[in-house]
């Protein structure tokens, strides 16, 4: 289904963005207005020098973006406890169509990184 790709590139671009973002705030010259953090940003700065601790860094926030990700389409598909008070759904609007239709949403994001991820 061409929509579940596309809710799942969205999804990956969203994840891409914000790592790169923290990420690039690491740079001592750069502008954290976005950050209702700066404090703790530039704490960071400090810790964080050498490429190989940034990398370790990028990882995780990877990592926890992934998860976060995971865990708002197992809400999706039924998997967590707001399932037992109501259940809600990714529709297609011009048709109608739910995304869930064919799989589990979570596991296929999933499979999809592992294709288009190194």
């Amino acid at each position: 289904m061409e929509e579940k790709k596309q809710l799942f590139e969205q999804l990956k671009s969203i994840k891409d963005y914000w790592v790169k973002t923290s990420l690039e705030s690491l740079d001592e010259n750069a502008d954290l207005i976005w950050s209702d953090y700066e404090e703790e940003y530039q704490k960071l700065q400090h810790l964080l020098k050498n490429d190989e601790e940034k990398e370790a860094y990028e990882k995780i926030l990877n990592e926890l973006i992934k998860g976060a990700i995971h865990s708002i389409l197992v809400m999706v598909d039924g998997g967590d406890d707001l399932a037992d008070k109501y259940t809600v759904d990714l529709v297609v609007e011009k048709n109608n169509k739910s995304l869930k239709t064919s799989g589990a949403l979570h596991e296929e994001f999933y499979d999809y990184l592992l294709d288009v991820e190194d």
